[in-house]
């Protein structure tokens, strides 16, 4: 498995590759993994190519691309949330999953 490390830099910074965009996709695929594989809003398990990476706190609002802001998700779920709130969207999508929940709010805190 591949260690999850902050950001992107922190890759080369460690010497675990020595390329900006190897260093980005094995920090895209640690997240992907720490989730094993698993969307994290619909629970269904993808293979890592199929999953795309969703900013927690979007973005456009004021979101930044730290691991901490990002979780695996399907191209559906990250689609439908869009720059909404996840657990607003969450709730109103699937009702309410506290174990689903859980698993994010331990992520981002």
């Amino acid at each position: 498995m591949t260690p999850l490390l902050p950001s992107p830099q922190h890759y080369l910074y460690n010497l675990i590759t020595m390329t900006s965009p190897d260093a980005k996709r094995l920090w895209r695929k640690a997240i992907k993994e720490k989730f094993n594989c698993q969307c994290v809003y619909c629970g269904n398990n993808y293979e890592l190519t199929e999953l795309t990476l969703d900013h927690v706190k979007a973005k456009t609002n004021g979101g930044e691309s730290l691991a901490s802001n990002l979780v695996p998700a399907c191209r559906a779920c990250n689609q439908g949330k869009g720059s909404s709130h996840w657990l607003r969207w969450m709730r109103q999508t699937f009702g309410r999953n506290h174990s689903r929940e859980q698993l994010i709010l331990n992520h981002i805190s």
